[in-house]
């Protein structure tokens, strides 16, 4: 069956590229798959008799090998006739899976490694020198292996004025100072304050700059695809002139978050400053295959016409892994997180929270019945909504203030549903941000995925933001109005697009190079009656119920309706929101 899908797939990508995003994730993902149980040993723990199962085995096994070389023989002939811009759409699939145990299959992952980074070297650069310098010797290997082949190829690149070599070895370079810049200097104290990139961060420029690298950034990141009336193999994905990356400004921002971010700033070639944050001790992986996600369903969002004519969005921004524990994000300026709005507004009434305090009334409040009051008198009572002060501050202009009022609504719901959907947890007040242009919301920070949240001390049981302050802003109907129907919509959307959605996350959840369930036997936690799931299969499962619309332990399933109606509920209880952990600041 895998074969058939993948033989047909290909033939279809020969054809165009309309529906590229559904079709080559799930290529590689069932061929990769296919090459995964060819090199996996036989299950001893079969209940049938050892000779029976060995001929069983190595019947099924000789099978496999030869779905897997006709697979190959079909590869043979679309990797040299598909044009590097189709693989470089899922780029960052291919090369997770660069340590494939299978030796056949690794011969095929490099061959389409090598097209691609050899067509567009400026671009494609960044993740494989990001595999060289991984903390993973097999990764590591191969990834040094293939730039050897790329430095012997001698090929130049699409544009024909870069030669391999100098690309390779300039980017070496700029990786290797950026690692620097990441985990250098002692910055301690919850104040962001401003370091020297030369004399703070030893960032020596004369050996890595100007870089032909491109500047990693999303617009200069991201290929165009072709029109239907566009010939495909003469299609440009990438402009002539790539902005590349000329200097960096001295003076650097180390922000006051615990990994102490650097913020960055890169003149391009063209000129214009680039924010650029390095980020030390986190994977940014996770990152980088959620914004792909987000791509995937701001693309939904606008084919269909409902959704276009209230131009429903989720902003998304590049993510570019060093390796396993750096990397560097997109810096998007006007932005303010929702706790430093609302501590600014607090502050100008005389109100100061008292963390203690409040935690104190909260523990009484989860006893439930009456002591609810606790929460939602005693604390609530001390907080009074004033979000809405903001829009009017921030837009003085009736028709702007009601236009980023709405916008604001509008992509707080889209957010919320796809975040509900994907189990996104810890949205507390510095993971949510507004633009100061336009009202809409913007959310960092995707560590916490999957139900992850269930499983802390103090589990999250709310879906996603919905406080007091979140209402007041959307207006007199609060979120009966805007933000219910945007999020019906939206888990509309989702629903008719089940197939591509769970294809995409199929990808997402079974690359091993994330550690996406955290199952290691001392994070197996159980928390009340919520157990996380052990395994991607299961993973996928609590997302299909969701999408259908199935409560736990139901098997009919809710209306689009029903469902937003449900989750809103849960958003607002008052019990739950009275659980939450103190840092998530649920009375703001």
């Amino acid at each position: 069956m895998s074969k058939l899908v993948i033989e047909n797939y290909l033939r279809s990508l020969s054809y165009g590229t309309k529906y590229i995003y559904q079709t080559l994730p799930r290529i590689i993902t069932l061929w990769l798959e296919l090459g995964t149980q060819v090199a996996q040993p036989m299950d001893a723990k079969s209940g049938q008799s050892k000779d029976l199962t060995k001929e069983f085995y190595t019947r099924l096994n000789s099978q496999r090998k030869e779905l897997l070389s006709q697979v190959h023989s079909r590869f043979n002939k679309y990797i040299h006739k598909l044009p590097a811009y189709m693989f470089y759409t899922a780029f960052p699939q291919i090369i997770a899976r660069i340590a494939h145990s299978n030796a056949q299959v690794y011969k095929y992952l490099e061959e389409i490694i090598y097209k691609i980074v050899s067509t567009y070297p400026q671009q494609a650069i960044w993740s494989l020198l990001a595999v060289s310098t991984s903390v993973q010797s097999d990764r590591k290997a191969r990834g040094i292996s293939i730039l050897q082949k790329l430095r012997a190829g001698g090929r130049k690149s699409e544009g024909g004025n870069i030669d391999m070599k100098t690309i390779i070895k300039s980017g070496e370079r700029l990786t290797s100072e950026l690692l620097m810049v990441c985990n250098a200097g002692e910055f301690h104290g919850n104040r962001t304050i401003t370091a020297s990139l030369a004399r703070d961060l030893r960032f020596n420029s004369k050996t890595c700059l100007p870089s032909p690298l491109a500047v990693p950034v999303e617009s200069v990141l991201t290929a165009t695809l072709p029109t239907l009336t566009d010939k495909l193999k003469d299609h440009k994905a990438f402009s002539r002139d790539v902005v590349t990356i000329s200097s960096f400004q001295d003076d650097v921002l180390v922000l006051s978050s615990l990994q102490k971010p650097r913020k960055l700033t890169a003149r391009g070639s063209d000129g214009r400053p680039y924010g650029i944050m390095c980020k030390p001790k986190d994977d940014l992986r996770k990152d980088q295959r959620l914004m792909e996600f987000n791509s995937m369903i701001n693309r939904s969002l606008k084919r269909d016409a409902e959704s276009s004519r209230r131009q429903l969005y989720i902003k998304t921004y590049a993510v570019t892994p060093l390796n396993e524990e750096c990397g560097l994000i997109e810096w998007v300026e006007g932005l303010r997180t929702l706790r430093d709005i609302l501590l600014g507004l607090y502050k100008n009434m005389g109100i100061a929270p008292n963390y203690r305090e409040i935690e104190m009334y909260c523990d009484e409040a989860i006893k439930g019945g009456e002591k609810l009051a606790f929460f939602t008198e005693k604390v609530l009572g001390q907080f009074p909504p004033v979000f809405h002060l903001w829009f009017v501050q921030q837009f003085p202009e009736p028709s702007t203030w009601f236009a980023a009022r709405l916008r604001y609504t509008r992509s707080c719901a889209v957010m919320s549903m796809i975040g509900t959907i994907l189990g996104l947890g810890d949205r507390h007040g510095e993971n949510i941000l507004f633009e100061e242009g336009n009202g809409g919301t913007f959310h960092v920070d995707f560590n916490c995925l999957f139900e992850k949240g269930l499983t802390f001390a103090r589990p999250e049981r709310v879906p996603f933001r919905l406080t007091h302050n979140m209402t007041d802003a959307m207006g007199i109907y609060g979120y009966h109005g805007p933000f219910r129907k945007s999020s019906e919509l939206t888990l509309k959307l989702l629903r008719q697009h089940e197939e591509t959605l769970m294809t995409i996350l199929e990808a997402f959840v079974y690359d091993p190079t994330l550690d996406l369930l955290g199952n290691k036997p001392e994070k197996k936690r159980k928390e009340g009656s919520f157990v996380m799931p052990q395994t991607a299969q299961g993973v996928l499962d609590n997302i299909q119920r969701k999408v259908k619309g199935l409560l736990v332990g139901e098997n009919v399933p809710l209306s689009v309706e029903g469902q937003v109606d449900e989750l809103i509920e849960q958003a607002t209880n008052v019990q739950y929101l009275a659980g939450m952990y103190i840092g998530w600041c649920s009375f703001f």
